[in-house]
Parts: structure tokens; sequence; C-alpha cells
């Protein structure tokens, strides 16, 4: 039998080490070379709740799911396989001339066009991908932290740095705006924004991080 935490205050801290945990298996993964792809995207969750939730870690969800506070009703857990299997398929298409390679510093330098160009479909994958995860739900809880840190896996596999999108207080209506016009629209630019922000935090004030050729 599965031990479970015992109370609230244990499953939060569970989980919020299962999150660190995760976070450094992402720049493992990264700095390895490996393929990024939904198996990984699986491993992170799993990461995250192996310990404060086993049953669901790193598994597709089997009951149907609402969101609070939002107007997006994810998908039947009976379609969630299949949705799973065209994003699988989307994203090794969209990684298609991509490779991943250690970063080196960009000192006193200015960005290309061609290495802005790549910086810009980097960062539409993350985004794409992070909305992805949200809109299938395809777990049955921490879809947004999944989210968020199969972003920061695209980013960091290829010369990027690992970010934190703000999600609190006034920045938590950009973020499910952002995830909305997505939804609606097909516009992945709002999201990208967060995502650039975040890197613009992270890289304040230091050399620029990319890929070497």
């Amino acid at each position: 039998m599965v031990d479970r935490p015992k109370n609230e205050e244990e499953l939060q801290r569970l989980e919020a080490i299962g999150v660190i945990r995760a976070s450094r298996f992402v720049r493992k993964h990264a700095h390895s070379h490996k393929k990024a792809d939904m198996d990984t995207v699986f491993e992170i969750h799993r990461e995250i709740f192996k310990d404060a939730w086993p049953e669901i870690a790193g598994k597709m969800r089997t009951v149907p799911l609402t969101i609070t506070d939002s107007d997006h009703l994810p998908p039947h857990h009976t379609q969630v396989p299949g949705l799973v299997k065209e994003a699988r398929e989307e994203l090794d298409r969209l990684l298609v001339g991509l490779n991943s390679t250690e970063p080196f510093w960009i000192e006193g330098k200015d960005l290309t066009d061609e290495q802005m160009n790549m910086i810009d479909r980097v960062v539409e994958i993350a985004a794409w991908l992070h909305h992805r995860i949200t809109f299938i739900h395809p777990f049955q809880d921490g879809n947004g932290r999944t989210a968020r840190l199969a972003a920061n896996l695209i980013l960091e596999c290829f010369g990027l740095v690992g970010i934190s999108i703000k999600i609190e207080r006034e920045n938590k209506n950009r973020y499910r705006q952002a995830l909305a016009q997505v939804d609606k629209m097909n516009d992945l630019e709002p999201l990208k924004t967060l995502i650039y922000e975040g890197l613009l935090d992270r890289l304040n004030g230091v050399p620029m991080f990319f890929n070497k050729n």
C-alpha cells in the first residue's frame, strides 16, 4: 500500500520538494543532450509527484476535470491519449533541425539575425508546448507546474535559460489571458511575450546564453 501524506501541510511540502527535484531533472536532461519529447514531459510530472501523490505521478488522468476560475474546460479524459499522441507527433516535427547543444557566452556582441530567429523559434516551441499541456490537461493534478517546467525544458535544451513565469496577483490574469488567446485565436504572441520577459529577468545584467553551432 502506498504511503500518502498525512495532512495538507505535508502534501504541500512534498510537492514543493518535487518541483525542485523536477527542475533539477530538467536541467540535467538539457545538459545531457537527450531528446526533448512528450516522454520527458511525463517524466517531469513523475518527478513532481512521485512522493506526494505516486498514484498519479507521470500517468495520464482517467477522470474528468474542471479548472478553478477558468473558462477552459479540459477535454474529456477519454480524449487525452489521442491528444497526447498528436502533441507528441507535432513536438517531434517542430524540433526537426534544432540541435541540443551546450550554450556559450556571447560577450559584448550583438546577436545576429540568424541567432535571433533561432531564439524566436525556440521560444515559440516552448510557448506551444506550454499551451498544449494546459489545454489537454493530461494529468489529474499539476498540469500548470508541468507545463512551465516543460517550457523550460525546451529553453534549456536549446541554449537558453530556465525561467519563472510570473503568475501571482495581477500577473495571473495576464497569464490566463495569454493562454486563452491561443485557445481562441491560435495566437502564441502574448504567451511568447511572457516567456521573453522571463528570459530578460534571468539575463538582466549578464551575457546572453545561446547555442554554439
